[in-house]
């Protein structure tokens, strides 16, 4: 008989399970599957996860082939607009929350897209929030991946290489653009936090050998295409753990930090974590490894559920 294995994916957990005070307010079945678990601590985030979960290799890499995962060449690029705060004597960048509408990205597009003539680049929307730039040649430089940066000083990740400068100088030249353009003056007088740089990244290379997985589900683009690099089976209809059949399955929860949490908690533990705890007590589920990015691993089978004196 097949054994049944699940890899659950915690998004934006960490704020929870970091905080003593916060971690009262997990469910009780979430509570004991992490009490009785192996953790191991990781501070890897999800980009970083995600390519090491679809690849058979180990892959440690300071920038992630998000470029290519968006439908770009391999001479393309992520331009992702950002928000750079000064903050005493270093810059930090946001990314994250930005909430932009087709029509302020397209905007902002238009503004900076000249800046990019020279290298015979040409600057699309991907998405409101992710741009993509499509270029004749593969620029001799190294990015560092977005996630690695948001929240955090830009300084030390700045490009690094042999035209590094040049990345440099026009990262610089587009801030001076956003500066004051009318989506900026538009967004600053309605409240909201202005685009007022973007961040390069997404060269990384993808995975030469893929793993695939029986069962991908959550609501991510990113995973979505990397199922269909892999030759995974993704699905974006699946509503609790009982829609799981699956042998090897892998699931990504999209917790919102930003919104309610009570209510995102109740239905996460009705849908997912009880009858997960219910299904290892009932050796219907061999093992299970809980992944909170930026926080680590929780590794359980279902023996390790009797352990009642954890």
């Amino acid at each position: 008989m097949a054994r049944q294995t699940l890899t659950l994916i915690l998004t934006e957990f960490s704020a929870i399970v970091a905080n003593p005070i916060n971690q009262s307010l997990l469910p009780q079945s979430l509570r004991k599957l992490i009490k009785r678990g192996q953790f191991i601590a990781s501070e890897d985030k999800l980009m970083q996860l995600l390519i090491a979960l679809f690849s058979k290799e180990t892959m440690r890499c300071d920038d992630f082939p998000m470029a290519s995962l968006r439908g770009g060449t391999a001479f393309s690029l992520c331009v992702d607009p950002c928000y750079l705060q000064a903050d005493r004597d270093q810059l930090l960048l946001f990314h994250r929350g930005l909430t932009l509408k087709p029509a302020e990205a397209e905007q902002l597009i238009d503004t900076i897209a000249y800046l990019f003539d020279d290298l015979g680049g040409s600057l699309t929307m991907h998405s409101p929030n992710q741009w993509l730039l499509m270029m004749p040649i593969k620029p001799d430089v190294e990015f560092m991946g977005l996630d690695r940066v948001d929240h955090h000083a830009v300084a030390e990740f700045l490009p690094r290489g042999a035209d590094a400068g040049l990345w440099i100088r026009l990262w610089n030249e587009i801030q001076m653009a956003l500066f004051d353009c009318p989506v900026n003056q538009t967004r600053e007088a309605e409240g909201k936090v202005p685009i007022n740089s973007v961040w390069f990244w997404g060269k990384g290379a993808m995975p030469t050998e893929w793993q695939a997985w029986s069962h991908v589900s959550g609501q991510d683009e990113i995973l979505a295409s990397l199922s269909d690099h892999s030759g995974s089976t993704w699905r974006d209809d699946i509503h609790g753990f009982s829609d799981i059949q699956a042998n090897q399955a892998l699931h990504l929860v999209n917790f919102d930090s930003d919104k309610d949490w009570a209510s995102q908690l109740e239905a996460l533990d009705k849908n997912w974590f009880t009858p997960i705890y219910k299904a290892l007590k009932r050796f219907q589920l061999d093992s299970i490894n809980i992944i909170i990015p930026g926080w680590g691993h929780y590794q359980l089978t279902a023996a390790s559920v009797w352990k009642i004196w954890l």
